[in-house]
């Protein structure tokens, strides 16, 4: 009986017989056919292809396989498993091994290498032969699978010139039969997707093309529009034009050109000239004049230059007359502008009073006496006459000694003795 199923798998055969068979791993090569895959296939194969073994499409030979299965290691080890004892080996296994040392001579040592080096250098030859045979076997079918592709890609090239002749002869004749024979010898194309929005069929190319011509002739009919819009446009311009000369014409017949006082013309401009010439010789006069004064009193020393001012005082236009202001009453400023020509409105008397100042404040309670009582811009003090300012606290007022000599050294308007000053600069001692 079988007592061990490693390395193989029961199978059913023909007769319906279960028997072991063994299991062969075959590696995966990149770029290598399969055994199961055909050799040659069409596309309505690719698209039914299914995977099949290759044991089931060819038989082996007995032989050969009897070959095989002598050559193969892991069956002899499969069988040498089974013909052995199982009692032997679970006591084989269940033995304990105690450590021991062991010396053995150097013959021993020497020939157990040798035999284990001998043992690899033959599997490795075995492995390289078998591993060379492999790859020429392979590279002889990849040379055959491009040959073989080589010759389709040729046969396809020559099928679609074909095709390209045959739609040539359908554009030449409109109704043209095709037999089953000659769709059979046709490569077959591959379908391609087109989008709902892209395709075009009879119905809608009939639509397309009347939807064109209707627009061709919108243009037509805008274009024509367009085109009397600007004769018309043109044609306005044109009259505007006319009567525009026309107006001028007659503007030119209406103007009379014949001067009867050529003579009291000319003696107007001449009157004219000679006055425009006598005011710029006045200002030009007036302004060399100005320099010369001011030249003058340049060169005049500073007693006569005080004797010729009060003698001779400063002209002053629009000098108004400075009155008295009562108690309380508001300033106003008469201007600075449109001073130099004299006008009465200038001299006016600009400190008298006006609306309230009218009345006496001088009888108003003490706390009523101030501008603006009652408002927000009110002051705080009705004068500063009367109120002492002075702060005591601060370091100006502190009497010291370097205080004291600023302010009789330094200080200006605090010392007792004035002198006018001069360009120099004066040194103190």
């Amino acid at each position: 009986p079988i007592q061990s199923t490693a390395g193989a798998v029961p199978v059913r055969n023909e007769k319906g017989e279960l028997s072991m068979e063994k299991v062969k791993v075959k590696r995966y090569v990149s770029g290598k056919r399969p055994d199961y895959a055909p050799m040659e296939s069409s596309e309505e194969e690719d698209e039914e292809f299914q995977f099949i073994k290759k044991a089931k499409e060819q038989e082996v030979e007995p032989e050969e396989q009897e070959e095989e299965l002598a050559n193969d290691p892991r069956l002899r080890r499969l069988q040498n498993r089974i013909a052995e004892d199982v009692e032997e080996r679970l006591a084989r296994h269940r033995k304990i091994v105690e450590p021991e040392v062991v010396g053995e001579s150097d013959s021993e040592v020497e020939g157990g290498e040798a035999w284990r080096l001998e043992r690899e250098d033959t599997s490795e030859e075995e492995e390289e032969e078998i591993d060379d045979e492999e790859i020429e076997r392979r590279r002889g079918m990849m040379r055959q699978r491009a040959q073989e592709r080589k010759t389709e890609e040729m046969e396809v090239m020559e099928l679609e010139d074909e095709g390209r002749s045959g739609e040539e002869s359908e554009s030449e004749s409109e109704y043209e039969e095709y037999t089953d024979s000659e769709d059979e010898m046709e490569p077959r194309l591959k379908p391609v997707f087109i989008r709902k929005k892209d395709r075009i069929t009879v119905q809608e190319r009939e639509a397309e093309a009347l939807k064109q011509k209707e627009l061709e002739q919108e243009a037509k009919r805008m274009a024509e529009e367009r085109r009397k819009y600007t004769l018309k446009i043109v044609e306005e311009e044109a009259k505007k034009e006319l009567e525009e000369n026309k107006r001028s014409l007659a503007a030119l017949d209406a103007l009379d050109t014949d001067d009867e006082n050529d003579e009291e013309e000319y003696e107007a401009w001449k009157v004219r000239e000679l006055k425009r010439i006598k005011r710029d010789r006045e200002e030009r006069e007036a302004m060399e004049k100005e320099k010369a004064e001011i030249e003058r009193m340049r060169n005049l020393t500073e007693e006569e230059r005080r004797a010729e001012l009060r003698a001779n005082g400063k002209v002053i236009t629009n000098k108004a007359v400075k009155g008295k202001y009562k108690f309380l009453q508001k300033y106003y400023h008469r201007g600075a502008f449109f001073m130099d020509e004299d006008e009465e409105v200038y001299k006016r008397d600009f400190s008298a009073p006006t609306l309230e100042d009218h009345f006496n404040k001088t009888i108003l309670p003490k706390v009523m006496q101030v501008k603006n009582f009652g408002r927000s811009g009110r002051t705080k003090y009705t004068h500063l006459v009367d109120q002492d300012t002075t702060s005591f606290d601060s370091a100006w007022g502190q009497e010291s000694a370097q205080n004291t000599k600023f302010f009789k050294q330094k200080a200006a308007g605090v010392r007792d003795v004035f002198e006018r000053p001069s360009a120099k600069k004066r040194k103190t001692t």
